[in-house]
């Protein structure tokens, strides 16, 4: 089907935006409009974004057909982070080759010292209480965090903020060969949805990874999902939502 937009797009646009971009004045009305138009009890002044800023990246959402650059002027997250960070999409395992979640045990549950993060004593405790192995699903400790994206303020790069960052128990679980399949990454995050939102229903809170070939047994690969239990809102419930996961996923 061919794509097609709400109304019309007007052609030849960048005389047009170039002259608002250059004066003050043009960008102030634009910003005030475009809060005013939402009923924002917004004051520009104290805003996210200078109105400059804000109207060279609604411009120039509008001329690139970017919809993720009009969401990170408006809400300081990009499309996925806000399906993620509303718990409606899981967070990829190590995205952008950075290590999220970190690994804080081995798969005996044995502290390993040199990832640098401080856990303590009664976190590790509590781990160790609850920890067990079991066939399809291993355990550890782990830091893990979630994330937004946004503009800088004065130079309007692209830039990555951490939130949420919490120590807890991570769940991995192998799940059927996705790739060997020959499915997509999207096809697999949509059929492990169904999983992701029951465990949001019984876990509220917890955070589910998904990843494509992301486990390693036996020399073979896996996908794999991992739910984030952590320690801070689970405290002494810990054994009881484990018990939770495991009956979602596995069953």
């Amino acid at each position: 089907m061919e794509n097609s937009t709400l109304f019309p797009r007007e052609e030849k646009v960048e005389l047009l935006f170039e002259k608002i971009l250059k004066d003050p004045e043009a960008c102030r009305r634009l910003t005030e409009t475009f809060y005013e138009s939402m009923d924002a009890d917004t004051d520009i002044e104290c805003g996210y974004l200078p109105p400059e800023k804000f109207a060279y990246a609604l411009l120039d959402a509008y001329k690139n057909r970017d919809l993720t650059a009009l969401l990170m002027a408006i809400c300081q997250n990009s499309m996925f982070d806000l399906l993620r960070n509303s718990f409606l999409a899981p967070f990829r395992f190590n995205a952008d080759g950075q290590e999220n979640p970190v690994f804080l045990t081995d798969e005996k549950g044995n502290f390993l010292r040199e990832k640098g993060i401080h856990v303590s004593d009664r976190d590790y405790d509590r781990f160790r209480r609850i920890y067990r192995e079991k066939p399809g699903v291993k355990m550890y400790l782990a830091y893990g965090y979630r994330k937004r994206h946004a503009y800088h303020e004065s130079t309007m790069e692209v830039e990555e903020y951490k939130m949420g960052e919490h120590i807890g128990v991570l769940l991995v679980y192998e799940l059927p060969d996705s790739v060997k399949e020959k499915e997509t990454e999207a096809q697999a995050y949509a059929a492990v949805w169904d999983i992701m939102m029951a465990i949001q229903k019984k876990l509220p809170r917890a955070f589910v990874y998904y990843g494509q070939d992301s486990v390693e047994d036996g020399g073979k690969r896996y996908d794999g999902l991992g739910v984030f239990l952590p320690i801070h809102k689970f405290a002494d419930r810990l054994e009881k939502m484990i018990g939770i996961a495991d009956e979602i996923v596995m069953k």
